[in-house]
């Protein structure tokens, strides 16, 4: 038994020799397997603590872009020095490093375009956790959940998760809805028959948007009334709503909560809603027609 502990050691401690010169024991590779557990493990709660130490003064997005540079530092320092750690001379590491690092450049160009991209997006604060977002590429909008070095976690207002690639938001169009002001305009269009007292109409949308808990209450971002065209059956109009984050996040759902509030409005005040109408006229031929094919009926009718 003796002798098989004794081979086993020597094979565990024998140096195994890899291209480049490189000497590497088993026994170091259970210490570098446990160099990265543990390195893993600290990045990750330095992320956390540097998080929500720095959230308090730097706010949130700030804050969220630093924790996850530092993570990335940590992680990649770490393993750096877990391989000299384990005896693994870095130097010699520089040439299969560099016909490693052209195979990679082929062949993971997109992996490595993304990575930057999502440096960029870290530090520009261009797209931030939390904000609203649409791809004017695809049409796909929704709240950005996470932001990471590969992908970017959008869910839409249907909570379906979708990882887009960072390097959409670089080199593509993208429309934020709540970057600087999270404030948006909405326009819920209507129409009302003619000869209504328009004064009076101003007044009673205008109390119907404020009375709703998503119109925005600043003065600066009042609601208004538009008439925008005088159409076949009434006036054109529009209520103009202003809503802060609450109602841009649900672009759907806000406008159906106006239309709903409007229509109860209009209702309540006996202001009836113009429908379009069409007016038939038959040729004089036809006309005597119906009239012929009538007659029969009448006064088989009348003989009953």
């Amino acid at each position: 038994m003796h002798d098989y502990w004794g081979a086993f050691w020597r094979w565990f401690t024998t140096p195994w020799h890899l291209p480049g010169n490189i000497l590497i024991e088993p026994l170091g590779i259970i210490e570098f397997v446990l160099i990265l557990v543990f390195l893993w493990w600290g990045a990750i709660w330095l992320r956390r603590l540097t998080r929500k130490t720095l959230t308090r003064s730097l706010g949130a997005a700030t804050a969220y872009a630093i924790s996850r540079l530092t993570y990335y530092i940590v992680i990649a320092l770490g393993i750096l020095i877990a391989l000299q750690t384990v005896g693994v001379n870095l130097s010699s590491l520089s040439i299969l490093g560099g016909v490693v690092g052209v195979g990679l450049g082929f062949g993971l160009q997109n992996i490595f375009s993304n990575f930057a991209s999502g440096l960029i997006l870290l530090f520009e604060h261009s797209i931030k956790v939390g904000d609203y977002i649409q791809i004017k590429e695809n049409g796909l909008h929704g709240e950005v959940k996470k932001l990471s070095v590969r992908y970017t976690q959008i869910m839409t207002n249907d909570h379906v998760d979708v990882l887009v690639p960072n390097s959409q938001f670089v080199n593509g169009e993208v429309i934020n809805w709540s970057l600087d002001d999270p404030v948006m305009r909405i326009h819920v269009p209507f129409r009302v028959p003619y000869g209504t007292d328009r004064e009076k109409l101003r007044e009673l949308v205008v109390n119907t948007a404020l009375a709703h808990p998503l119109c925005s209450r600043k003065t600066e971002y009042s609601p208004s009334l538009w008439l925008n065209a005088f159409g076949e059956a009434g006036y054109d109009c529009e209520m103009i709503v202003w809503v802060e984050r609450d109602g841009l996040m649900r672009p759907g759902g806000t406008h159906a909560a106006f239309n709903w509030a409007l229509a109860e409005a209009l209702e309540n005040a006996g202001i009836e809603i113009p429908r379009p109408r069409q007016e038939v006229v038959l040729a004089p031929s036809v006309a005597s027609a119906f009239a012929e094919a009538a007659k029969p009926v009448s006064a088989s009718s009348s003989s009953t």
